[in-house]
């Protein structure tokens, strides 16, 4: 580790290292960061989230299409990424392309670090969930399945102590090409606990009711379910990884965090309005929410590093600054709809309770001609939210606003500090390569999930 680097680890407060594959907009990283863990490589794919992270997290941008030439390598440009320094780099482009050469190379050249005799700690990625989301055809094959190798092909290319997955709850019924369930996977399991390999790793769990976490039992204002694969380099004599012990919830410390909690401060704004500050907070309802709406303004809180990064401190007006608190701008009928839209309803309940008491045919023509159950709900005051996903500007829709949720809002109820800049269109369409701002914010591992996940890699690796 060259001195640059090293300074800013004991300065800073980090005791790990990692390579955040598949990063996203940095939700993974930020939590990570909180726990002390430092990621000094991150590879992304989409332009617009490749830009989030590089923003929020002061790295360096390598573009590979710049490296990758069609006529060959263009070796000066990565030799001007590889001088000593310790700012962390993301590689913009397609991970199958990011060579075990690459990486190593950055890492002895501009970190300092040798994987004869250093190593990164964690090599981590939840590479792309549609081929195994519920919500999705699912189909056997999809080429997207066995994208999650190269988190294992560069963890042995760099010797790594550990590796962690990430990916979404269907995908333990997910078929694999011989047509049984759940056999993709076991074939990621298998993958990650390979005693073949010259570096071989032990995976610490296959066990759903282990690898499967909920965010809100670890303070997340949300009931999102994602699993999370973790593996220890088998020659390494180490404490055993545990995962981290719920802590919310009832019968346990605290309670939920809930949506009230998470974003009852924010101003109201309507359908089309938007508003760029906010007031300071005089009193809270509840312990939960001045500790969560203090950790969202940027205060840190005395369990986790500084929560707001030192080179946007100066720039960041945590008493009054509020970026992204747009409400989306609705058409008339789709303003009428959600205000059919009873408090703990939805479209689905609206639909039927019109139905129920004979007056559909009036509003009929405000509803669409099929009807999810996932769509237009309004969230709880007093619980966790919904899942937030990609979509969630077509399923969430303020307690009492008839209006879809804000960024900001989504962002907030995926834990995302109020400092956080997201990049891009407020809404694309899905599948382009500049992703919008609430699939970005959809698509990202809740940073205080990370978090604790990040204090039990703490636990082993140091």
């Amino acid at each position: 580790m060259n001195e640059l680097l090293r300074h800013k680890m004991m300065s800073q407060g980090y005791s790990l290292t990692s390579i955040d594959l598949f990063s996203g907009p940095g939700g993974l990283a930020t939590g990570f960061k909180w726990a002390g863990i430092l990621p000094l490589i991150a590879v992304e794919w989409t332009n617009t989230t490749a830009e989030t992270y590089s923003v929020n997290h002061n790295s360096e941008v390598l573009e590979l299409s710049e490296y990758l030439l069609p006529e060959g390598v263009n070796s000066s440009y990565l030799d001007s990424f590889c001088r000593p320094s310790d700012r962390s780099l993301l590689i913009h482009g397609d991970v199958n392309l990011v060579t075990i050469t690459i990486v190593r190379r950055i890492l002895n050249e501009r970190f300092g670090i040798d994987s004869e005799t250093e190593t990164i700690d964690i090599v981590s990625g939840g590479a792309p969930c549609e081929s195994f989301s519920l919500a999705g055809p699912r189909k056997s094959g999809d080429s997207r399945d066995d994208l999650f190798s190269n988190i294992s092909r560069i963890a042995r290319g760099v010797k790594s102590k550990a590796i962690l997955f990430e990916n979404v709850k269907g995908l333990f019924s997910k078929k694999g090409p011989n047509g049984k369930k759940g056999s993709i996977f076991e074939y990621i399991c298998d993958t990650f606990d390979d005693k073949e390999q010259p570096v071989s790793y032990r995976l610490v769990s296959r066990n759903p009711n282990e690898v499967l976490l909920r965010a809100c039992d670890y303070g997340v204002p949300q009931l999102r379910e994602r699993l999370f694969l973790v593996s220890i380099r088998r020659d390494l004599n180490l404490p055993p990884f545990t995962y981290p012990t719920p802590q919310y919830g009832p019968n346990r410390h605290f309670p939920f965090v809930t949506v009230a909690d998470a974003i009852l401060d924010l101003p109201a704004v309507e359908s089309g309005e938007e508003i760029t500050h906010y007031s300071l907070v005089n009193s809270y309802s509840s312990e939960n929410q001045e500790h969560y709406i203090k950790l969202m303004r940027g205060f840190p809180l005395e369990d986790m590093l500084s929560a707001t990064p030192s080179y946007r401190e100066n720039e960041f007006q945590r008493e009054t600054s509020l970026s992204f608190h747009k409400g989306p701008g609705h058409l008339q009928r789709k303003l009428e709809l959600l205000a059919l839209i009873p408090p703990k309803g939805s479209m689905r309940s609206a639909f039927e309770q019109l139905a129920a008491q004979g007056a559909l045919d009036q509003y009929r023509h405000l509803f669409p001609n099929t009807i999810y159950g996932s769509r237009n709900r309004r969230l709880i005051e007093d619980q966790p939210s919904y899942t937030i996903t990609s979509h969630c500007l077509d399923e969430m829709i303020h307690p009492f606003l008839n209006r879809a949720i804000t960024p900001r809002e989504a962002a907030r109820l995926q834990s995302f500090p109020d400092w956080y800049y997201f990049a891009g269109p407020y809404v694309e369409f899905h599948g382009s390569k500049d992703e919008d701002k609430y699939e970005q914010i959809g698509d990202a591992i809740p940073p205080l999930l990370a978090y604790a996940l990040g204090k039990q890699f703490i636990q082993c690796l140091t």
